[in-house]
């Protein structure tokens, strides 16, 4: 026969775990809008009389369990949903970052609320085609001259516009996400490892710190692609705990850089002294023979930052490892290529009576290389309007003739090929057409660009949405799911009580009530 007052132990202890459940509930509805909250539940364990479970045996006798006992507050979490929503969310990072770098730069070359350089070109065009009509005409010659100057303007606006946009990708990449985010998320998650791994060894829960390392490791996920390892630690006999690292991880060449282990983290900086901006880790755990390791970002903000940043389309060497993403340098390098075709087609086209080249257009820095951010019109052709070549020969076309404008019309107007160095015909042609289409193409690409992100952008964000749904309905806390669960652990308590109560009548029978036959 039992111990009487073993059966209090097990109304005690289910009297225990009811409350359990009742403040675990409480918990959870209590923390319905705390932004990374994490539902718990509470871990059961049956106890057996011996300490271990037995099944009866025939011809034994079968031994009565003792009741339940509080495991763990465990929160409910589904890892490989974890993992998929990260992943997605380094996605989503880098394409929204896309396309707001890509939209800025829309706003530079906007040719349809503004008189951009394809209106200032028909209009140079156009005055040539007047100057032809009468072409000694000094005052039509200065006519000339100012639309030619407005487009070396607008090109010098949109290089200088271009390369603010460029700046600003660099400084938000740098100041921004790198130094300001990435590197303090870094440094809470690894303080939060030393905190979680002390609160573990002392035997406590710490549920609401693993709160605050996920949603900073969700942060951590929106800036580059990252892997999640946990290892088991034994820390003694009846203690294991699990030690958590993060790594940049790229798939392409499967490789991992580290960034945080346990409590120590590595930091990231950027290097904007070459002709890219580069990323480099500095190590406080792990071997790096090269710091530099850009080419292994392979997601998140930070991905969207280098292409917008090093994108050179098809100026770049994509066999040498340059970012072939067609970003601000492309569309810089696409302007230069633009505007030292243009100046060197007109220079060859204004050539006197002897055939020698009298230059249009320069370059302000002196280098010689005509780009759009340094072309200008001739310190000669500025001295003098009547600079700009009407005939070719005095001797064979009659004096005042615009045969060499109505060249210069043409040429505008014509199919040519744009090359990469306009001075070499043998470089790489960039493009073949005339100078509208040019343009045309230029900003068609960049239209193209953004619908094309914002498609992406627009498909990374459905399926975050979609998997952040999927991980709340498993994570997050649901108050009717709640509501039930609350009037169920009310009835186990009062279940318990009542058990409390047939056992203190089954003493009191006990006591008073045998062994006083015969009295």
């Amino acid at each position: 026969m039992r111990s009487t007052f073993l059966a209090f132990h097990t109304a005690s202890r289910a009297m225990a775990a009811s409350q359990a459940n009742i403040d675990v509930t409480g918990n959870n509805i209590s923390n319905v809008n705390t932004d990374g909250y994490t539902r718990q539940r509470v871990d059961l364990n049956s106890i057996s009389l011996s300490g271990k479970q037995k099944y009866a045996v025939s011809g034994s006798r079968a031994n009565v369990g003792i009741g339940v006992e509080v495991s763990n507050i465990s929160q409910i979490r589904d890892p490989f949903l974890d993992a998929r929503f990260r992943k997605q969310n380094a996605e989503n990072g880098k394409y929204d970052t896309l396309l707001s770098g890509l939209s800025d730069l829309e706003l530079v070359f906007d040719e349809i609320d503004v008189n951009g350089l394809q209106s200032e070109l028909s209009s140079f065009i156009n005055q040539l085609q007047t100057f032809s009509q009468t072409p000694t005409s000094k005052d039509i010659a200065m006519v000339v001259r100012t639309a030619a100057q407005k487009v070396t303007e607008i090109l010098n606006v949109f290089a200088k516009q271009t390369q603010e946009v460029k700046d600003q990708q660099v400084f938000d990449l740098k100041n921004v996400v790198v130094d300001n985010s990435f590197n303090t998320t870094v440094k809470a998650i690894a303080e939060l490892n030393t905190q979680i791994r002390e609160e573990l060894i002392h035997g406590n829960t710490p549920n609401e710190l693993y709160d605050k390392r996920n949603t900073l490791i969700d942060n951590l996920s929106n800036m580059a692609n990252i892997k999640v390892i946990t290892t088991p630690e034994k820390v003694s006999e009846n203690l294991t705990i699990e030690n958590l690292s993060i790594s940049i991880y790229d798939p392409a060449t499967s490789t991992s850089i580290g960034v945080v282990k346990n409590g120590l983290y590595n930091t990231l900086s950027v290097n904007e002294s070459g002709a890219n901006v580069k990323i480099e880790i500095n190590s406080c755990f792990g071997d790096f023979s090269d710091n530099d390791i850009t080419q292994y970002i392979s997601g998140g903000s930070i991905k969207g930052y280098l292409d917008l940043i090093n994108g050179n389309g098809a100026y770049a060497n994509t066999a040498a490892g340059e970012n072939g993403f067609r970003g601000a340098m492309y569309y810089k390098n696409t302007m230069d290529t633009f505007a030292a075709n243009f100046a060197q087609l007109m220079n060859d086209l204004n050539t006197d009576a002897s055939g020698t080249v009298k230059p249009l257009f320069k370059a302000t820095d002196g280098s010689g290389s005509i780009t759009a951010g340094n072309i200008a019109i001739s310190d000669e052709w500025l001295a003098d309007s009547t600079f700009i070549t009407t005939t070719l020969s005095t001797s064979t076309v009659e004096t005042g003739s615009a045969d060499n404008i109505l060249r210069m019309i043409s040429a505008l107007k014509s199919d040519m090929k744009f090359y990469r160095n306009a001075s070499d015909p043998l470089s790489q042609v960039m493009f073949e057409g005339t100078m509208a289409e040019y343009l045309t193409g230029f900003t068609g690409e960049l239209a193209l660009d953004i619908e094309l992100n914002k498609n992406f952008s627009d498909t990374a964000n459905s399926v975050l949405n979609n998997l952040y749904t999927s991980r709340e309905s498993i994570s997050g806390v649901n108050m009717d799911e709640e509501g039930i669960n609350l009037m169920a652990y009310q009835k186990s308590y009062n279940a318990a009580a009542r058990y409390f109560t047939v056992l203190d009548e089954a003493v009191d029978t006990i006591i008073n009530n045998m062994g006083i036959v015969g009295r």
